[in-house]
C-alpha cells in the first residue's frame, strides 16, 4: 500500500511540474501560427515587422507568455537604471516585450490606461551581442482601448537584448508612455 502511494505521489508531482512546460509550448505555438496573419509593415534583408493591430488573441498570448516577468511602477525608482522586464504595468498601462523560443522573432504589446482610441508610437530597440544595433520603428492605432501588438522577425542573429519604448496619444489628448525597463533577451539562432 505505501508503495502505491508513492507511486501516486510521483505521478502527479511529474504531471505538476510538466503542466507548465506544456502551456509554454501551446503559447509558442500559437504565437508561431498567428505570426503569419499580421500585415508586414516593413522588410528588408535582415528584418520583417508585423502588425497585429488591435487583434485580442495575439495581445493575451503575448501578455499570458511564460518568460513574461511583470513589474509594476513601485519597482521601478530611477528612470535611468536599466531594469529589464518583459511586462511592465504602471499608471499609464501595460507593456510587454517577449522573445521566441527560436530566437528569431520579438513579440511587443502596449495596452495605454485609457478607454478611448489612441495612436501609438514606438521603437523596438535591438542590440546585438556582437555589437551591431538597429532601432526599429513600430505602432499603429487602436480603437476603444484595445491592446496593440506586433514582432520584429530577424532573419538572422548573434543574440542579443532588446527593449520597447514610446507613447499612446489618445484622441482626448492625453498622452501615455511605456515605463522604462521593458526589455528582454533573445538567443542566437
Amino acid at each position: 500500500m505505501k508503495k502505491i502511494a508513492i507511486l501516486i505521489f510521483l505521478m502527479l508531482l511529474s504531471l505538476f511540474l510538466a503542466t507548465p512546460t506544456f502551456a509554454s509550448q501551446d503559447i509558442e505555438e500559437t504565437l508561431d501560427e498567428l505570426n503569419l496573419t499580421g500585415e508586414i509593415i516593413y522588410q528588408d534583408d535582415e528584418i520583417t515587422v508585423r502588425s497585429f493591430g488591435d487583434n485580442p488573441e495575439i495581445a493575451e498570448a503575448i501578455f499570458n507568455h511564460p518568460d513574461s516577468v511583470v513589474a509594476d511602477n513601485s519597482l521601478i525608482e530611477n528612470k535611468n537604471d536599466f531594469t529589464p522586464f518583459s511586462s511592465v504595468t504602471g499608471p499609464g498601462g501595460r507593456s510587454s516585450i517577449v522573445a521566441s523560443d527560436t530566437g528569431r522573432s520579438v513579440y511587443w504589446s502596449v495596452k495605454p490606461a485609457t478607454s478611448w482610441p489612441y495612436s501609438f508610437s514606438g521603437l523596438v530597440k535591438l542590440r546585438y551581442y556582437s555589437g551591431f544595433s538597429r532601432d526599429v520603428p513600430v505602432g499603429g492605432i487602436s480603437a476603444l482601448g484595445k491592446t496593440l501588438s506586433g514582432t520584429v522577425t530577424m532573419n538572422k542573429n548573434n543574440g542579443g537584448v532588446t527593449s520597447l519604448s514610446g507613447t499612446a496619444v489618445a484622441i482626448n489628448g492625453s498622452a501615455y508612455t511605456v515605463l522604462p525597463g521593458v526589455s528582454t533577451t533573445f538567443r542566437a539562432n
